[in-house]
């Protein structure tokens, strides 16, 4: 499910064109996007607007309504006026919209819809007004459907992060300078809240004996044991994995953010991987080493419908077949299994004390990205890639993924000193993840 977006779609018109038509691609396009796109409250008007001041009543209206977005479709030639008027009184990103002209009648342009449409980009761009796309399309094409989709789901994620709470266990890791936030940065740039929860809290929670039996029944119907995993072990791992559910449910977090060695194996007895690992497909993802950016882009897939998201390092380059190995120390959720490996529970990471599982993620198409803040700014990394398949080589969960000129994309990660996390999202979100940063003025580094 999506996060659910409320958008305008206001259509402008001029009488000395064919309105008859405009008008009539307006309604049939409101009625198509509702039957159509789902997770989406679409304000449309009763008819077409033609001058200024027709449209101050409707933007009234509209102010009431908490819009993400709106767009304009161009349904003729219009003033320039309309389009400005629209970003002066509702400050939310707009999509203007020209249609492709009907055939000719009696010789004359009926809709002269581009023109239309570029004079407002124009207009907007050059009065300051930069929150705005282009589209250019019939409702029903397959490609303009795409790109619709794009744009609104940049809106959801937009409106997810303004509307989260991420709690943060303990810190970042130990040395990670790389991946600390200014939180004053991270409200104004995200409208996100961190809440801050100690470590010991957590180590000291303890679930009810009866619900922790339960969840090591679930556990063991996922994974296997490795040769040292123990029965205490699993008490441990299904205990953590109800102490997040009950810190994620009773405060209404988004995402979490953990501070998972030295002090989980020394402190409680394991690390938090497995439990992780387990309770993420059914709640909320949870980043590891305390990188709330790497959380910031989990919440941004799953707003826009991914539940497939793994938070990993690159760890190897396989330059033959330009790919990279993304791995991390056994955190992956369980849902990206490749069906073919074995699942298991390990206790080879810190010291003996795991624990942490084991498994080769699916293969398919997927995107990495990484939401990056250096030098007073903030930046966006995005790439598309395959995973491919590989057999159960390591310890953790890992993945193979072919991307076009696989090393010079690594060089220019390191080189511009992006964080060593990123974040694969099953799936192909590229485009609607560039439009955020567009929205942002983040630089996007491919």
């Amino acid at each position: 499910m999506k996060e659910k977006i409320n958008i305008g779609l206001l259509a402008f018109v001029r009488s000395t064109y064919d309105v008859k038509k405009g008008n009539e691609i307006y309604q049939d396009s409101i009625s198509f996007i509702k039957r159509n796109i789902e997770d989406i409250n679409l304000y449309g008007l009763e008819k077409s607007v033609e001058f200024p001041e027709e449209l101050d009543k409707e933007i009234n209206n509209l102010k009431n309504k908490k819009l993400d977005g709106i767009i304009i479709m161009s349904a003729t030639f219009h003033l320039g006026q309309l389009a400005i008027k629209v970003a002066k009184n509702l400050n939310v990103p707009l999509l203007i919209w020209a249609l492709p002209e009907p055939p000719y009648n009696g010789g004359r342009v009926r809709l002269n819809s581009l023109v239309g449409a570029h004079l407002d980009c124009s207009n907007l761009y050059k009065a300051g007004f930069d929150k705005f796309e282009f589209i250019y399309g019939e409702i029903e094409d397959e490609k303009f459907i795409f790109e619709l989709n794009n744009w609104l789901d940049s809106l959801r994620i937009i409106k997810k992060w303004n509307n989260t709470k991420i709690g943060y266990i303990g810190n970042h890791a130990h040395g990670f300078y790389n991946i600390d936030v200014y939180e004053p940065e991270i409200i104004n740039q995200f409208g996100s809240d961190i809440e801050y929860i100690p470590l010991n809290t957590v180590f000291t929670k303890k679930a009810k004996v009866e619900e922790i039996k339960e969840e090591e029944a679930n556990i063991k119907k996922l994974y296997k044991y490795s040769e040292s995993m123990t029965d205490d072990r699993l008490e441990k791992v299904a205990n953590l994995s109800l102490t997040f559910k009950d810190l994620q449910e009773s405060n209404h977090y988004e995402a979490m953010a953990v501070r998972c060695w030295p002090e989980f194996a020394g402190n409680y007895g394991i690390s938090p991987c497995a439990s992780m690992s387990y309770f993420m497909p059914g709640h909320v993802p949870i980043a590891c080493e305390g990188d709330i950016e790497g959380a910031l882009g989990m919440i941004a897939y799953k707003s826009i419908g991914c539940n497939e998201i793994f938070l990993a390092d690159v760890s190897q380059i396989f330059e033959k077949e330009s790919a990279l190995l993304f791995w991390h120390c056994g955190v992956a959720p369980y849902n990206l299994w490749d069906n073919k490996s074995e699942k298991t529970l390990d206790t080879y990471f810190a010291g003996g004390k795991g624990v942490t599982v084991g498994f080769v993620l699916k293969p398919g198409p997927v995107t990495i990205s990484r939401i990056d803040y250096a030098k007073g700014k903030f930046r966006l990394l995005v790439a598309k890639g395959e995973a491919i398949p590989m057999d159960k080589e390591l310890k953790g969960t890992f993945v193979k993924v072919k991307i076009p000129e696989a090393k010079e994309f690594l060089e220019k990660i390191v080189s511009k000193g992006i964080s060593h996390h990123v974040v694969l999202g099953y799936g192909d979100y590229s485009q609607s993840l560039k439009k955020v940063a567009r929205l942002k003025k983040w630089e996007i580094i491919e």
